[in-house]
């Protein structure tokens, strides 16, 4: 049996889910529109979710969570509950990314032929993005964005995530999916495709643009 700790802590969504065989079995979430209780929430969840599942955590054949880009505190409360779990028992952890979860949300919320376009709110008129095609599969790296009257120019895509909203009205040919946040579930193929396990000592947040930091 192999069974999996997905954590996703990079938004206000907290979310966590436990996955056995590849199958989601189950979830626990929180949405908090301040973003400021995913330190108080977290390792209930992550509690109540292995009882769900009928586990506990030696019983983790390992530990995947979203890694950024995203909310710094966010990012380093998920990580930090990932590798405490880990540590003590030897457990295996994946590191996911972040946009790469929201295009797994878009896909699942509207089955489309068009490229997909991640984007994460990063404050002012700045996004983070990536793109993917519609099989989910990344097409281009992580960008911290400005948003420019030249995106009315930009192709046809899908898009998802919390920066969606901003660039609707300059950006015509953009399709919003609605999806705002991915959840826990959305980094199980993430962390099935990972090449190997993260070293904890250097695993840390991928941040695009460091806190407090001017791009």
């Amino acid at each position: 049996m192999s069974a999996l700790l997905l954590i996703e802590t990079s938004t206000r969504l907290c979310s966590v889910a436990v996955a056995i065989d590849g199958v989601v079995v189950a979830e626990h979430e929180e949405l908090d529109p301040k973003g400021y209780r995913h330190a108080e929430a977290l390792n209930p969840m992550i509690q109540n979710a292995l009882s769900d599942a009928g586990l506990r955590v030696r019983d983790l054949s390992g530990i995947a969570a979203a890694h950024g880009p995203g909310s710094y505190t966010g990012l380093r409360i998920g990580l930090a509950a990932a590798k405490g779990l880990a540590l003590p028992w030897g457990i295996p952890c994946y590191g996911v990314d972040s946009l790469e979860l929201i295009a797994e949300a878009v896909r699942e919320a509207v089955p489309s032929e068009l490229p997909i376009w991640s984007a994460m709110d990063a404050r002012r008129s700045e996004v983070y993005s990536a793109w993917f095609h519609p099989d989910g599969v990344r097409s281009s790296d992580d960008l911290p964005e400005v948003i420019e009257p030249t995106w009315a120019e930009r192709p046809a895509a899908l898009a998802g995530g919390d920066g969606v909203e901003k660039v609707l009205e300059h950006w015509p040919k953009l399709q919003d999916s609605g999806v705002r946040f991915a959840r826990a579930r959305h980094a199980l193929a993430g962390a099935l495709r990972a090449t190997g396990p993260e070293h904890l000592a250097t695993w840390e947040p991928r941040y695009l643009k460091m806190f407090g930091q001017a791009l």
